[in-house]
């Protein structure tokens, strides 16, 4: 599939849910600023913020979280970058995107906190066969994912409250030509045809098992939405469907 939903050591989930809790408020806890603002996150609407690490702790964390990823990738890796604590306010919404694929060959995505959503944030992913899977985190929750291929991001926005992340990304030992290469032996074959799909839970049944294909390897994140992005276009219908409704200010007589 691409990616995959696990759950922090407990050791790992208590140090980094400490250091949250008690460097949340300011002056701990800044706006996030870019020396190059893009548009992947959308700060000009709601706020991004930002707790930093000091570097003996996140030595720690790192050499605890690459030994997790490295179980879950199978091959030698080394970290390229760890990234937080990033705390997005309500409103905020990630467009989809994939990541610099000479250091982002796998990532994980780290729940450290959240609080006073009116409905669960999901991760949409999209899979080798460009379908789209929706996972709900849990503080204490990992999602692994093949960042620099498979398109992931957060397009409904955040209904409410807070979401504060940690972000670590991984490409194989000392290899930024990886994506040049044959997989290694053994590596699985991407799940193409799953057979037929159809929907037997509610529309908002998150990571529940809402839609049923004949291959069940397809897992319980499959999107209640049965959504496909085969273009551009279908990516930016997407984040049109599931956004805020808005008003250009463009009558119907000027259509």
């Amino acid at each position: 599939l691409g990616f995959s939903k696990g759950r922090l050591p407990d050791d790992v989930f208590g140090s980094m849910r400490s250091y949250y809790y008690n460097n949340r408020d300011p002056p701990h806890r800044v706006q996030e600023e870019w020396s190059t603002k893009g548009l992947y996150v959308n700060y000009w609407e709601s706020d991004c913020n930002f707790i930093q690490i000091p570097w003996e702790l996140k030595k720690l964390w790192q050499v605890r979280l690459k030994d997790v990823v490295q179980e879950w990738v199978g091959v030698e890796i080394e970290q390229t970058d760890l990234y937080g604590v990033r705390q997005y306010e309500a409103g905020a919404r990630l467009l989809t995107h994939v990541d610099r694929i000479t250091t982002h060959a796998v990532s994980l995505i780290v729940n450290i906190a959240q609080g006073d959503l009116t409905s669960p944030w999901t991760v949409e992913v999209y899979d080798h066969a460009n379908r789209l899977h929706e996972v709900v985190m849990e503080p204490g929750d990992i999602v692994y994912y093949e960042s620099a291929k498979a398109l992931h991001g957060r397009n409904t926005p955040l209904a409410g409250g807070y979401y504060a992340n940690i972000f670590t990304h991984y490409r194989p030992m000392g290899d930024p030509n990886w994506y040049k290469k044959e997989n290694p032996e053994g590596t699985p074959e991407p799940l193409i045809d799953v057979g037929k799909c159809e929907l037997v839970g509610k529309p908002d049944d998150y990571s529940m098992g809402a839609v049923k294909c004949e291959n069940p390897a397809i897992g319980p994140h499959l999107s209640p939405k049965m959504f496909t992005a085969e273009s551009g276009e279908d990516l930016y219908q997407w984040w049109l469907s599931v956004g805020p409704s808005f008003d250009d200010g463009t009558t119907s007589e000027e259509l």
